[in-house]
């Protein structure tokens, strides 16, 4: 059950993330404790932006769906690759630490995790 669900429930989050990117980049910017940039800089902001919350999200939910392990593992591997990329950018180039959006990587990375294991393809 879990192994479903799980990554269903932690997909779909992303996949609004991903549309909202496409639709509403303002609503999605300001989600994520963010601002628009301008420019070549928008276009790539908003174009990488929806490309990650959109496959992330269709992968887990996509992998929950058809119980997949490899499509949850795929998509949740994707989501907690952020969090050491965050913390390098805030320990290596002066960001800010964002403890809120790192906990939920790891946490969405859990559950694929788990997820995946539970159907017998992570040992």
């Amino acid at each position: 059950m879990f192994a479903k669900f799980g990554p269903i429930v932690m997909g779909i989050p992303l996949l609004l993330l991903g549309v909202m990117w496409i639709f509403a980049p303002e609503m999605a910017a300001e989600n994520l404790s963010s601002e628009l940039l301008a420019g070549a800089a928008l276009t790539t902001q908003i174009g990488d932006s929806a490309a990650f919350f959109l496959g992330s999200g269709f992968l887990l939910i996509a992998g929950g769906l058809r119980a997949n392990a490899t499509l949850i593992l795929t998509g949740g591997c994707l989501v907690g690759a952020v969090a050491p990329a965050r913390l390098i950018a805030a320990t290596v180039h002066g960001g800010d630490m964002t403890v809120e959006p790192i906990v939920v990587e790891i946490i969405t990375f859990i559950v694929a995790y788990v997820a995946a294991r539970q159907l017998n393809c992570v040992k």
